[in-house]
C-alpha cells in the first residue's frame, strides 16, 4: 500500500457515488471527513470519470487514509450515459457485477495484509444495485442522499398520491398544488415532483423503478443526508420515520474546513471533473464589494444558442458585472459559442469553463449567484451568505426552488429567460430588494456555521456516524 502503512484494525468504508460532478464531489467531502476520523476509505469511480479527476495524488497526500478505485460501468464507451430509466437500468445490469467483484477483491487483498476488510459500504442513494451487492456479501451498507430532505420526502410519498389519484395527472397545469403530504402543505406542485410523476400511465413502469430505486435506502443500516436540521427540520423529522438511523450533515464542505482549516484553500478544487480556471479569481479581486453576479447551471443543465444570447443580453443590460461559467457540452448541439459573449467578457463580463465555485462563493466582490437550483449550489450559497437567483432546470430543482423563494425567501425565481426578465430580476436582487434577501441569507448562514460548530447537529451526527462505522468493525473482530 502507499501512502501509509495499513492498520487491519482500521475500519474501511467503501463509497460509491453516482457519476454526476455534484454526487461526487460531496460524497467525496464526507470521504475526506472518514479518513480524517482514521477510517480507512476507498472511494470508487468508474473508469471514465477516476480519468478525469483532478489530481488524485494530491488528495492521498493530504489523506493518507483515502485510496482510489475504478471499476467499469460495463457501458460501452460510445454510450451517452444520459439520466434516463435505460441507463439506470443498465448500471444495475452491468455495473453491479463489476462493483461486487471489487468489493470481493478488496476482501481478498485484506487475506494478504495489504487493506482492512470491507466494515462497510457507502452508497449512493440514486442507486440501488451497491444495497444489493451488500445485502448479497452480507456487508452493513448506508446510503448517502445528495437532495434536500423536502425533496426526499415528496419521492417517499408517490406510492400515496398514486393510490389518492394525484398522480397521474392528464392535463397541463403543471402549477396545481400537491395535497396531503404532512410539512409539504402549500408548498408543493405538479412541476415540483420528481419527473417521473409527468408520466400519463399510472402503471408505467419508469415510475415504479424510480420509487423502488428510492424506497430501497430504507433497507439499509442508516441514510446520511445532505442536509441540516436548522433548515429543513419538519422533513428531516418525517424522513426519519422511515428510516432506521438518520444523520444529517450538511453542509458538508463546510465541515470539512472547519475540521482541517487552512488545508482546505489546497484542495477546493481537487476532484473535479473539468480543469478550474484560478484566473477568474484575479478579476474578481479587480470588482467593488458585492458587485458581481456569479452565474453557473451546473453539471448536467444545457442551454441553446438563443437562451445563451439571451442571458448575455440581460447579463450586460443589468449593468453587473458578471463570471459566467459555460461548461463543455453545455451548450445544445454543440454549436459555437456566439461572438457577443466573446464581446460581453471585454464590456463587464468573465467566462470561464469551469470556476473553483467555493473560492468564487466566499469572494468579497460577490453580490449574487445566478444557479439551476442544485442542491449543492444552494448550500454553498448560503454558507457563503450569497443571495441567489434561480433557473430550475430539472430533477429537485424545482422544489429547491420553491424553498428559496418562498420559505427561507433568501432569493428569486427566474420567471423565463429573455433578457428583459433576466435584466429585471438581477436589478430586483442586487438592488431594491438587497438589504432584504441579504439579512434572510445571513440568518441561514448562520444556521449553517451553528450545525458544523462543536455540538452542532451536523458536528455531532458525524461523530455519531463514525462512531456507528467503527462499532460494526468491533462487532465483526
Amino acid at each position: 500500500m502507499e501512502g501509509s502503512k495499513v492498520k487491519m484494525e482500521q475500519a474501511h468504508v467503501v463509497m460509491f457515488p453516482f457519476i454526476l460532478q455534484g454526487h461526487i464531489k460531496v460524497l467525496l467531502s464526507l470521504g475526506e471527513l472518514l479518513s480524517e476520523a482514521g477510517l480507512y476509505v476507498t472511494f470508487v469511480n468508474t473508469h471514465q470519470n477516476h480519468k478525469r479527476l483532478a489530481n488524485l495524488q494530491a488528495l492521498t497526500t493530504h489523506f493518507p487514509n483515502l485510496h482510489f478505485e475504478s471499476i467499469s460501468d460495463g457501458l460501452p464507451d460510445d454510450h451517452p450515459r444520459t439520466l434516463f430509466q435505460d441507463f439506470f437500468e443498465g448500471m444495475k445490469t452491468k455495473t453491479k457485477p463489476n462493483f461486487k467483484e471489487l468489493i470481493v477483491s478488496l476482501n481478498k487483498k485484506s487475506e494478504n495484509g495489504l487493506c482492512p476488510p470491507v466494515t462497510c459500504i457507502i452508497g449512493d442513494g440514486v442507486m440501488s444495485f451497491p444495497i444489493e451487492v451488500a445485502d448479497e456479501l452480507g456487508i452493513p451498507i448506508f446510503s448517502f442522499y445528495g437532495t434536500s430532505a423536502r425533496f426526499l420526502w415528496a419521492f417517499f410519498n408517490i406510492p400515496k398520491l398514486v393510490e389518492e389519484g394525484q398522480i397521474p395527472f392528464f392535463d397541463d397545469n403543471m402549477n396545481y398544488r400537491i395535497h396531503g403530504i404532512p410539512g409539504l402543505e402549500g408548498l408543493l406542485r405538479r412541476k415540483d415532483l420528481p419527473e417521473c410523476c409527468a408520466l400519463k400511465e399510472i402503471d408505467h413502469n419508469m415510475i415504479n423503478f424510480f420509487v423502488e430505486e428510492t424506497l430501497a435506502i430504507t433497507k439499509t443500516s442508516g441514510l446520511i443526508l445532505n442536509t441540516f436540521d436548522e433548515l429543513e427540520i419538519d422533513s428531516v423529522q418525517n424522513v426519519a420515520t422511515k428510516c432506521s438511523k438518520l444523520y444529517t450533515v450538511a453542509p458538508i464542505n463546510a465541515l470539512l474546513q472547519s475540521q482541517i482549516g487552512p488545508r482546505a484553500q489546497s484542495i477546493a478544487s481537487l476532484g473535479s471533473l473539468w480543469d478550474v480556471e484560478q484566473n477568474c479569481i484575479k478579476w474578481l479581486d479587480s470588482q467593488p464589494s458585492k458587485s458581481v453576479v456569479y452565474v453557473s447551471f451546473g453539471s448536467i443543465t444545457k442551454s441553446s444558442i438563443s437562451q445563451l444570447k439571451e442571458f448575455w443580453h440581460g447579463l450586460v443590460d443589468s449593468g453587473h458585472p458578471f463570471l459566467w461559467v459555460i461548461r463543455p457540452g453545455a451548450i445544445l448541439d454543440e454549436e459555437v459559442i456566439p461572438k457577443e459573449l466573446e464581446k460581453g467578457q471585454k464590456e463587464r463580463g468573465y467566462v470561464v469553463d469551469w470556476a473553483p465555485q467555493e473560492e468564487v462563493m466566499a469572494h468579497k466582490a460577490l453580490g449574487g449567484f445566478l444557479n439551476q437550483s442544485g442542491w449543492n449550489s444552494i448550500l454553498e450559497s448560503i454558507v457563503a451568505g450569497v443571495p441567489m437567483i434561480c433557473w430550475p432546470y430539472s430533477g429537485d430543482h424545482f422544489i429547491n426552488c420553491q424553498c428559496v423563494t418562498k420559505v427561507w425567501k433568501i432569493g428569486l425565481e427566474l420567471g423565463d429567460w429573455d433578457r428583459l426578465t433576466i435584466k429585471t430580476t438581477i436589478k430586483e436582487l442586487m438592488g431594491s430588494r438587497r438589504e432584504e434577501f441579504q439579512e434572510s441569507v445571513d440568518k441561514a448562514a448562520q444556521w449553517a456555521k451553528n450545525c458544523i460548530s462543536k455540538g452542532g447537529s451536523s458536528s455531532l451526527n458525524l461523530e455519531k456516524l463514525i462512531k456507528d462505522i467503527k462499532g460494526i468493525k468491533e462487532i465483526k473482530v
